[in-house]
């Protein structure tokens, strides 16, 4: 449902939801702006533990993708946004999974995600949980590649 407000001509308030047009005077208008900021920017400690919880799990993955074998990053690289490859790099400890992710691309590409990985240093919290709820299927998929092919070097 799209929402939008505007000014009539009379210089009233519009709020427009869906098929629906309220006028609404100064007052309610501001007190209504207080109200949804309040809203959104208001965490509740279950949230901001429930957040926490998330981003530890998602550093521990993040962290064992830099023991996937090369070749696995290389097919994994190109299937995610750099958003998403910037953050899985940010979450894991230390810097062993951006050098893998950078020895596994090209050079064009190892040149933009420098960029990319220089311009989105400080992506938010709920950001990084959102990319990599994101990535999950494909880190499972290349854990289950990491699997067979140490299946079949054994």
């Amino acid at each position: 449902m799209e929402i939008s407000a505007s000014r009539d001509k009379t210089g009233a308030y519009q709020l427009e939801i869906g098929p629906v047009t309220f006028s609404l005077p100064v007052d309610v208008i501001q007190a209504l702006h207080q109200v949804v900021d309040e809203r959104l920017n208001s965490h509740s400690k279950v949230d901001e533990a429930g957040l926490e919880r998330k981003l530890t799990a998602y550093r521990v993955l993040a962290s064992k993708m830099t023991g996937v074998d090369d070749r696995i990053v290389q097919k994994f690289a190109p299937k995610v946004t750099p958003e998403q490859l910037v953050t899985i790099v940010r979450l894991a400890e230390g810097d062993a999974l951006y050098q893998k992710v950078l020895r596994n691309l090209s050079k064009q590409n190892r040149r933009q995600f420098e960029a990319d990985y220089q311009a989105m240093d400080k992506i938010t919290e709920h950001n990084a949980c959102l990319y990599m709820e994101q990535i999950v299927p494909f880190i499972k998929l290349a854990a289950k590649e990491q699997k067979e092919l140490h299946a079949s070097t054994m």
